[in-house]
Order: structure tokens, then C-alpha cells, then sequence
């Protein structure tokens, strides 16, 4: 049996695999920069009990402070370990090794593109990276907040949702600058941004620091112009990343482009990031992912022979 981790900051998936196919799925929390060690945190969420294992394949998006010391302590459990990052597994998941271009957008965004060779673009991490993400998106609606509250703008829709969700505005610098979830909560907030922008489902996440509830806008004909402003943004700014990552494939033919996570599964959001790949690279050709992350570390750790990704992954073995 392989064990296949699909590790995010949102949520880590453990799957007990068998020949490259998921048979069993433990889901965890996610991973903080703020919690510590990486590799502790990785480690202590898979624990122990797994019994002899064949391999471990780890796709996450955290970057690792140890991952000497992460793939020495996996050995003691797994004759080989491989330690990659989650655009890695997603690729394989949703194209099982074939040729294409992966967008993963969640909290963060990257994409990978393998064809006459193998492309990464993005998932440079919240601080200068992962355009169009969710982080990205909430990030900027909480600033729209906040020069609404302070005065440098107009309040507007955005700052009265920032009060609903977060409470006083006031006092929220201290409260998420020392939270050790704060990337997370602030992309949270990106649901509420594209609710606002309009085009976009009902309102289903529990309000963060405040508790409550949020009902759906009563009037959706008329959207935020600031909230839409950031997500046509956005929607650039991923469509942008793919069509980066599609330099690897032949320029004359199709080019498969799958998208997972949970960032593009907002309607309003999807139809402008499709419109613009459209508009920038028309021979791109959607197509759902065959599998997601997990799948494709299942599938890369039931794997023996040379893998296209090999210059990606970091292997241990015993």
C-alpha cells in the first residue's frame, strides 16, 4: 500500500492507495506558515499506525524548512519516499502524465504546463506571488474596506460586508496580523468579494470573527463595481498564468487546459477567466481533470518507471 498526501492551507488530504488508485481518505487541517516547522506540522498530521508502507508521495503547497528531515522520517515507515509540490500532483491527477496545462487557484495559484518540456508559473506564495488567487482576491477586497472605513474612499458595499464578517474594523489589525491562520481567513473573504461582483451562487460560508450567518444580496442586477473590478481582475491574472505555462506545448496544436481547486468553481469568475484564455490563446481547449491532487499522488507513487516530472520531485529511498 502508498500512502498519497495532498497538503494545502486550506485543508490536508491523506489517501491510502493501492496500484496508483485511492481507497481510503482521512481529511485534516491545513498547513500555517505561522504554525512552526513545516515538515513538523506535515509529520505530525500523518502520524503513525500505517503499518510498512511501499511509498509516500507528498504534492503541498507549504514550502518545507526541512525536507531532508520530512522524507528521513517517512522512511522509517515507506521504502520511498517523494516529496513535490500540490501543481505537480494536480497535473498528474488531471492528465494522468499526458501532455496540458494544470491551473491550481485556491488560497494561492500556479500553474504547470508539460509538453516539449515542463513550465511552472506562479505560486511564487502570498507575499509577491499567486496572482488571481483567493488570497489574491480577498486581500484586495479587505483594502477596499478599509479606505471605505478610514475615509480615503466612499464606504461602499465591501467595507459594510468587511464589518459583517469581521466585526469592528478597528480592532481587526490586531486581531489577524498575530492569527496564525490570517492567509487563510483573508482568502476566505474572496467568497464575499465575488458574491459582491454579482454572477455569482448564494453566500454559504459562516461569517468569520462575528458569527453570524450572511444571507445572499437581495439585489443582484446591480454588483459592486469595486468588487467586479477585482474580479475581472483576477480573471486576467489566471488566464495570463496559463497562457504563460502553455509556452512549453506546440504553438500549432490544441492546448488541453484543465483547472482545479475550489477558486474557479464561482460562475462569474470562471466565465471571465474563460473568456480571457479564450481571447489570449484560442487554441486552448477546457477539459474537466481526469482526477484531482490526491489522485495524481496515488498515482505517481503506484508509479516504478521515469516519471516527466522527475526534475520536480524530491526522492528518498531505503
Amino acid at each position: 500500500m502508498d500512502l498519497a498526501i495532498d497538503g494545502g492551507q486550506t485543508g490536508l488530504r491523506i489517501g491510502l492507495a493501492e496500484s496508483g488508485r485511492i481507497r481510503e481518505i482521512r481529511e485534516l487541517p491545513g498547513l500555517s506558515y505561522a504554525e512552526g516547522s513545516p515538515a513538523e506540522a506535515v509529520l505530525e498530521r500523518i502520524g503513525t499506525g500505517w503499518g510498512p508502507l511501499g511509498t509516500v508521495c507528498l504534492g503541498l503547497t507549504t514550502i518545507l524548512d526541512d525536507p531532508g528531515k520530512l522524507a528521513a522520517r517517512l522512511l522509517s515507515m515507506a521504502r520511498r519516499v517523494l516529496i513535490t509540490t500540490d501543481v505537480v500532483t494536480s497535473h498528474a491527477g488531471a492528465f494522468a502524465g499526458g501532455d496540458g496545462v494544470v491551473l491550481a487557484a485556491g488560497t494561492g495559484a500556479i500553474a504547470l504546463g508539460v509538453g516539449d518540456g515542463i513550465r511552472q508559473v506562479d505560486g511564487w506564495g502570498y507575499l509577491y506571488g499567486d496572482a488571481g488567487s483567493g488570497f489574491w482576491i480577498g486581500r484586495r477586497g479587505l483594502d477596499a474596506a478599509f479606505r471605505g472605513f478610514d475615509g480615503r474612499a466612499e464606504p461602499g458595499p465591501l467595507t459594510e460586508r468587511a464589518q459583517a464578517v469581521f466585526g469592528d474594523l478597528a480592532g481587526l489589525p490586531e486581531r489577524l496580523y498575530l492569527a496564525p491562520d490570517a492567509v487563510a481567513r483573508i482568502a476566505r473573504f474572496a467568497v464575499h468579494v465575488l458574491e459582491l461582483a454579482g454572477d455569482s451562487g448564494r453566500v454559504l460560508e459562516p461569517a468569520g470573527d462575528s458569527g453570524r450567518v450572511l444571507e445572499p444580496a437581495e439585489d443582484r442586477s446591480r454588483p459592486d463595481p469595486t468588487a467586479r473590478a477585482i474580479a475581472e481582475e483576477a480573471a486576467r491574472e489566471l488566464a495570463g498564468t496559463v497562457v504563460a505555462a502553455a509556452r512549453c506545448l506546440a504553438k500549432e496544436a490544441a492546448v488541453p487546459v484543465a483547472w482545479t481547486g475550489r477558486l474557479l468553481r464561482d460562475p462569474g469568475l470562471r466565465a471571465g477567466f474563460e473568456a480571457e484564455l479564450a481571447r489570449l490563446l484560442p487554441q486552448a481547449t477546457l477539459r474537466p481533470p481526469a482526477g484531482d491532487s490526491l489522485a495524481g499522488a496515488a498515482l505517481l507513487a503506484g508509479s516504478t518507471g521515469p516519471s516527466r516530472y522527475e526534475t520536480m520531485i524530491r526522492t528518498a529511498e531505503r
